[in-house]
């Protein structure tokens, strides 16, 4: 993932973290007043916390994903270098050879 769409995943993240706070506030508000049954309160509440573990499990795969990412962009400069290195040495040897 590029940097844009990690932005773009936090901001999703974040505001959905805020849905879920103002959804459970409204549940318990409207518990506490009554209207609502309380079942229905015990799902609702049930799915939001579920939701809220999901999110949480993304976060961290986002996270194990960015390292493995930078992981691989390390190696991939790494091997690089060393190819850059490895077609100078052949470089030289050719003109050796040759001479």
């Amino acid at each position: 993932m590029n940097e844009l769409s990690m932005e773009a995943f936090e901001r999703r993240a974040t505001e959905a973290e805020d849905r879920l706070s103002l959804l459970e506030k409204k549940l318990a508000s409207k518990a506490s007043g009554g209207g609502v049954s309380e079942d229905m309160i015990c799902n609702l509440l049930a799915v939001l916390y579920e939701v809220r573990g999901t999110l949480g499990k993304e976060k961290n795969n986002q996270m194990l994903s960015e390292k493995k990412q930078k992981s691989l962009q390390k190696q991939v400069f790494e091997l690089r270098e060393e190819n850059s290195k490895l077609k100078y040495q052949i470089l030289h040897l050719k003109r050796n050879f040759r001479k």
